[in-house]
């Protein structure tokens, strides 16, 4: 009787097995299944669900249905957060009844952000890490108006859910912070667990639906950069919104990997100050600096959504003493990068089995195109000769040069798309764009 009441659950992918296994058949990681008790005995017998009752379903028709948006049925239920760059990456603004889940680093500026958002609209703030002292000093620091915020100081999804059907609708937002520290008397396992992580998502996803509101659900990160917790909690929710950045640097990037109401492909960018994070338009990003060519750098327009961003990328090719030689990148993709070394040995003649690579985008910025693979060849090769990539004759007067392309296996140059926009952006900053065919031209500059 005892091995009916009990099963066993994966805590990488969540999956469920009646039996213990060494390894998860599932997900492949060894020694995650954890015992459990069964869920179904736990609903059987859970007082919540045997007393709960259920209202009468009814048909709406889209045509009348703006109506129960109330202040908002004239946007058609989305109303804007007051932060224009939160707007661009959200699509047109906030959608009622939708679940949004934001993760990042810790210490990144999550709660910062997210509190500036009540402070411009009003909401509740379900405190499940910090104490209202604690959310007051913040509010005070980032000189907000403290009328806007309710602060609800709980780790339990049922007390929240019971406090909401006691407001009546008041609130069109509200944020959960976090996920991880929230707890469910119908699920098993503790605080933290995957089956209460899953249990408390669908719950608030429930809550979002039926009480027409939007609520923002913090997740922690792993230190592979992925949310913390089950993938399925990406699938559950409407959207998914990554904060990233340097934790040393003052630039940060909100981007969206999932969508259900807009674009997957616009980026906002805030900057760290005193009084919390400052939207950065497109006309005030400038991560590079104006000058002279230095030796191992390489400049790059990039497309972030619809707006053009010119980076910066450092190469470092010194020889190694090591029997393996070092590979590491940051904010390039290190596959792609392990490709763009093959690439250099092959077109370029440049003996990298013997040499250690390091290349990094400044600002902090996480390159996910392939129109900056010209600008790696191109940093790597001035690296290695030790000299700085030339600057071209226009007018009387020198251009530094943009390497922007997409390069093959053979070595080809490919355009990208935007060209145009790019050309643009670089000439608005005294620049000109290289345009070859192969890389092999690089070494006739």
């Amino acid at each position: 009787m005892k091995n009916k009441e009990m099963i066993f659950v994966c805590n990488n992918c969540g999956n469920e097995f009646s039996k213990w296994m060494g390894q998860c058949s599932s997900c492949g990681e060894w020694n995650t299944l954890k015992e459990v008790k069964s869920l179904g005995k736990a609903i059987k017998g859970s007082t919540h669900r045997s007393t709960r009752t259920f209202e009468k379903l009814e048909v709406k028709n889209l045509a009348v249905l703006r109506q129960d948006f109330g202040s908002v049925k004239e946007n058609g239920g989305v109303f804007s957060t007051g932060i224009s760059e939160f707007d661009r990456v959200l699509g047109k603004g906030i959608v009622q009844g939708s679940a949004v889940l934001f993760a990042g680093e810790p210490g990144i500026g999550k709660s910062t952000l997210l509190t500036q958002l009540i402070g411009k609209i009003g909401g509740l703030y379900v405190a499940g890490e910090e104490s209202a002292e604690q959310i007051g000093l913040r509010v005070k620091r980032l000189g907000l108006n403290a009328n806007n915020f309710d602060i609800l100081g709980t780790n339990s999804i049922d007390e929240i859910e019971e406090f909401l059907d006691r407001t009546k609708n008041v609130y069109k937002i509200a944020v959960v912070d976090s996920i991880q520290v929230m707890s469910s008397e119908n699920a098993t396992g503790v605080i933290g667990s995957v089956g209460q992580i899953k249990e408390s998502t669908f719950r608030l996803i429930q809550i979002a639906k039926k009480k027409g509101m939007a609520i923002f659900i913090v997740g922690h990160v792993t230190k592979d950069g992925d949310i913390a917790g089950p993938k399925l909690l990406e699938h559950m929710v409407d959207t998914v919104l990554y904060f990233e950045g340097e934790k040393n640097g003052d630039l940060r990037i909100l981007r969206t990997t999932k969508n259900r109401f807009g674009p997957t492909d616009e980026v906002g960018v805030f900057k760290m100050e005193e009084k919390g994070l400052r939207e950065i338009k497109s006309e005030e990003i400038n991560l590079i600096e104006n000058g002279e060519n230095k030796i191992g750098s390489a400049i790059t327009v990039t497309m972030e959504g619809t707006r053009p961003m010119m980076l910066e990328i450092q190469a470092l090719v010194v020889e190694s003493f090591a029997p393996m030689p070092k590979r590491i990148f940051s904010g390039i993709d290190y596959n792609r990068g392990q490709l763009m070394i093959a690439i250099a040995q092959k077109s370029l003649g440049m003996p990298l089995y013997k040499y250690d690579v390091f290349l990094s985008v400044t600002g902090g910025i996480k390159i996910e195109e392939t129109a900056a693979d010209l600008a790696v060849l191109a940093a790597m090769w001035s690296s290695y000769k030790s000299t700085p990539n030339p600057s071209f004759d226009k007018e009387g007067r020198k251009s530094l040069p943009v390497w922007v392309g997409e390069v093959s296996l053979l070595g080809e140059v490919k355009k990208t798309r935007n060209w145009e926009k790019r050309q643009k952006e670089a000439e608005t900053m005294g620049r000109r764009v290289v345009e070859m065919k192969n890389v092999k031209e690089i070494k006739n500059l």
